[in-house]
């Protein structure tokens, strides 16, 4: 358990909270959100695909969602393969600099929308911040449109969570090589992939 192992040894070096505890805040607003009836379950899912979706994630969520796929069995060939074809099919590792140290975000559908199965694969407690956040403003919604990310409970989050998060990222640069960029989802995970999984 390569990932599970690696990510136990950042945690306990460099005292990081669980991806569970970071993420409480944001799942406890999605929650509410879906109590009140702003769910996303007769949604198409648009937020997730390349009509608006450009997440990225940080190292350390990189690593956490590592993780969730080394429990389900899935670093297999065939999820390698989704990776590196959503990277080619989005052109996702050519770069397009904006600013100094600054790049232009692409869009691309994500490999785990509706991936291994219905939802996302990823799970709330793993899943990248900024897809938690983001919810229905007004239910019954069927193909997004009036959705948005709460910014004021993500600089919450932040502000508990941010010198922790830029320790943990610092680290796994300096001690594991791994790139201190924030990037897509699957630039990120096929990182931490090439450089510690053995396939199944």
């Amino acid at each position: 358990m390569v990932f599970k192992e690696l990510l136990k040894e950042v945690y306990k070096t460099h005292d990081i909270s669980t991806a569970g505890e970071r993420r409480k805040l944001l799942a406890e607003q999605m929650y509410a959100s879906e109590e009140a009836g702003k769910d996303c379950m007769s949604c198409t899912g648009r937020c997730c695909t390349f009509e608006a979706n450009s997440m990225q994630m940080t190292s350390l969520e990189a690593l956490e969602a590592m993780t969730v796929l080394e429990d389900k069995g899935l670093l297999t060939s065939e999820v390698k393969e989704r990776l590196q074809k959503c990277i080619d099919e989005y052109r996702l590792d050519k770069y397009i600099q904006i600013g100094p140290g600054e790049y232009f975000r692409k869009s691309y559908t994500c490999p785990f929308f509706f991936f291994p199965a219905f939802g996302c694969g990823l799970g709330v407690d793993n899943k990248p911040y900024g897809c938690i956040a983001f919810n229905p403003c007004v239910g019954g919604q069927e193909n997004g449109g009036d959705c948005q990310s709460d910014l004021e409970i993500q600089e919450k989050r932040n502000d508990l969570f941010e010198e922790e998060e830029d320790r943990a990222n610092d680290a796994l640069f300096k001690e594991k090589g791994i790139s201190i960029l924030k990037e897509p989802i699957p630039i990120k995970l096929l990182e931490f992939w090439n450089k510690f999984a053995k396939e199944s």
